[in-house]
């Protein structure tokens, strides 16, 4: 079953980055502020909304997607990573709290300056999805019995 959902999950992460977006390249504000900051950003796709750019990429083998405002601020960020690249604060707090479950995958998400992680956990019966914000603290959001 593991296998099923392993395979499942990088068919998902597949299909995602694959998604057709229309290639156009933002104001030049917006790519300034971007190229300034991703300098070795990788598989770049922009996107244009009413009032902000977003854009998916991969650096440094994490898969992200920034949103801009048309001024070339950045309002918001969200990164998939594995689990041994958070801050060893953060891995610290999840492991004293969560101690019999193994740490899947982490989805970290940056809105007005503050960071959450939601990281994925599991054990022999369930899948869970706690929220731990900057200072460690822990809130487990989804429960989900294996199947």
């Amino acid at each position: 079953m593991k296998k099923v959902i392993t395979i499942l999950f990088a068919a998902l992460v597949t299909a995602g980055s694959t998604y057709a977006f229309d290639p156009f390249d933002p104001n030049e504000k917006v790519l300034k502020a971007f190229n300034e900051t991703f300098t070795s950003a990788q598989e770049v796709r922009w996107e244009e909304f009413p009032s902000y750019f977003a854009v998916s990429f991969v650096s440094g083998g994490i898969r992200a997607k920034v949103n801009y405002d048309k001024e070339g601020n950045m309002m918001s960020s969200i990164r998939y990573y594995a689990p041994q690249l958070l801050p060893f604060f953060i891995m610290n707090k999840v492991n004293k709290e969560y101690p019999r479950k193994k740490l899947f995958g982490v989805t970290e998400v940056t809105h007005n300056n503050l960071i959450a992680y939601y990281i994925k956990l599991e054990d022999s019966t369930h899948w869970y999805t706690i929220k731990v914000d900057a200072d460690g603290n822990c809130e487990q959001t989804e429960k989900y019995k294996k199947v």
